[in-house]
């Protein structure tokens, strides 16, 4: 245990504590901002931001592709790649021996996750901080993106707990990146090219989004529509839900 601790402290070291991990800290927010421009004008320009609030800026982020295909590959750039740093710097050998291949392969999806998921939150809350001195947390009128665009969980809704409802929605978006970041890493042991794997996790998705265009009762993760996020709320459950079942039918219908 105490070799685990102190492998993943030296890899949270080498993945947080470094200068390009504050530049994507501050990419991921300036990534948020950019995908609503409009917003970044009107606030420019001083305009009137009657109708914008932060549950639904932020709703409308994870939905919309293109930045959600941005944020994959920023997060993933942040330790997806270590494994193929290590084995191009000629240092795999030593780590491995210090450490072994049990604690190292663990210890890197540890850090993965904790550095991604900081990295990420770090970043969101940094465009929320700006945008917070223009926009209300919750639009009391008539809201610019409507109530019925919001991924809402069956007892907590945007609405009545707009604070809780924004933490799990971005805990949740952001674990679902670090799942396919984690893939990516077990993909690096076999192909050590470090770009490819940092762009691995948009393959990744697109794959299966692909595949669930191709097999719908197989596998439930639409993508393009604006009514889910990438995997995020009840979609876990839903998700694995129908995945089990169609297994357990397709063992029946064997069997039969």
């Amino acid at each position: 245990m105490k070799r685990l601790i102190k492998t993943v402290t030296f890899d949270l070291h080498k993945s947080m504590f470094r200068k390009t991990y504050l530049f994507q800290c501050v990419l991921i927010a300036c990534v948020c901002m950019i995908s609503q421009v409009d917003i970044l004008r009107n606030m420019y320009m001083g305009f009137s931001m009657q109708g914008y609030d932060l549950i639904g800026v932020y709703n409308f982020i994870i939905h919309y592709d293109r930045f959600k295909i941005l944020l994959l590959v920023i997060v993933a750039s942040v330790y997806s790649g270590s494994f193929c740093r290590e084995y191009h710097s000629n240092s795999l050998r030593y780590i491995l021996q210090r450490s072994g291949i049990k604690f190292y392969v663990l210890s890197k999806y540890i850090s993965i996750l904790v550095s991604g998921l900081t990295a990420y939150i770090a970043g969101l809350i940094c465009a929320l901080m700006i945008w917070r001195t223009k926009i209300p947390f919750v639009e009391p009128g008539m809201a610019f993106f409507g109530t019925d665009q919001y991924f809402s969980f069956e007892s907590l809704t945007p609405r009545e707990h707009p604070f809780l409802w924004l933490t799990a929605t971005a805990v949740l978006s952001a674990l679902s990146m670090l799942l396919l970041c984690c893939a990516g890493f077990y993909i690096s042991l076999y192909l050590k090219d470090i770009f490819i794997i940092i762009c691995m996790p948009a393959v990744l998705y697109f794959c299966f989004t692909g595949l669930s265009s191709l097999f719908p009762e197989l596998f439930f993760l639409p993508s393009y529509g604006n009514n889910v996020a990438l995997i995020s709320g009840h979609m876990w459950v839903n998700y694995g839900y129908k995945v089990c079942v169609s297994i357990r039918e397709a063992f029946v219908r064997c069997a039969g």
